[in-house]
């Protein structure tokens, strides 16, 4: 059975905020946990307040994991994270090397998702999940291949040195 774990000094917050509260789901949500705490079962809650039986439990789990904070409406996991990157930035991102980056602290050639999540939040404080990422270069058309061994340098015009030599072999082609 899952019961609400209401501590003594919850029991006393859960109390203010039964009384002060206008909000007539969230003055539901914290009868649920108070009830919960008093041992009525979730099939016992669902009657008396005529909630699914799944919403109850998610309740009931999310203010044991969380307590008030977590029980609130904004604290589930909800749409994911906009990642703030235009698909050109993303393909210089990629091009580059997760090493080139200081605050990553990696010799990793190839970038990881799990590169990836630390880079966002490392320097755009952004936190995400690697689905996210995944969703995000799925949208964007950019396709995440087994990584190559990518050629790269410490020189800062190290990118524009690059672009100048593929325009060369670009114009190469063309003219042959």
């Amino acid at each position: 059975m899952l019961y609400a774990n209401v501590k003594p000094d919850e029991a006393e917050k859960l109390q203010q905020e039964l009384k002060q509260t206008n909000d007539a789901t969230w003055y539901q949500r914290l009868k649920i946990i108070q009830y919960s705490s008093q041992g009525k079962s979730v099939p016992e809650l669902d009657d008396l307040f005529e909630r699914c039986s799944a919403t109850i439990r998610e309740y009931i789990r999310k203010y044991n994991a969380g307590g008030l904070e977590g029980l609130k409406a904004g604290s589930h996991d909800g749409a994911s994270t906009k990642i703030p990157l235009s698909k050109s930035e993303w393909e210089e991102l990629l091009r580059r090397s997760p090493s080139q980056f200081d605050q990553l602290k990696t010799g990793a050639r190839n970038w990881s998702q799990e590169l990836l999540v630390d880079y966002f939040r490392l320097y755009y404080q952004v936190t995400v999940d690697q689905s996210t990422i995944s969703k995000t270069m799925k949208r964007l058309g950019l396709r995440w291949n087994r990584g190559a061994l990518k050629v790269t340098s410490p020189d800062p015009l190290y990118t524009v040195k690059r672009q100048r030599i593929d325009e060369v072999k670009k114009k190469r082609l063309t003219d042959a």
